[in-house]
């Protein structure tokens, strides 16, 4: 399994640190479940680790098909999210790496 770094994700999960990646997971109906937080970074945790490497794998051969709305609109979802985290009550935008 493709993960950019273990994480306490278990193993059914898919964890990426790649904000871009995660947002074609959530484009591609993926469930994103949490973000777990290590060295001041967000790691995006999804359910269905083996669907999720699938579709990574499509992504980054340039197969993965998904409308421009849904990626948008993943993108926003997952910086709405980036944004909620504890300690962010000042509205800082949280570092996340592509």
């Amino acid at each position: 399994m493709r993960m950019d770094n273990p994480t306490p994700a278990g193993a059914d999960n898919f964890s990426t640190k790649d904000f871009w990646l995660a947002g074609a997971l959530l484009a591609s109906g993926k469930m994103l479940l949490r973000l777990d937080w290590q060295g001041g970074r967000a790691y995006f945790v999804f359910d269905n680790a083996i669907a999720c490497e699938e579709a990574a794998e499509a992504y980054w051969a340039g197969r993965l098909q998904v409308s421009a709305k849904a990626f948008t609109d993943g993108l926003r979802t997952l910086k709405d999210r980036l944004y909620q985290r504890p300690g962010n009550e000042h509205g800082h935008e949280q570092q996340f790496s592509s």
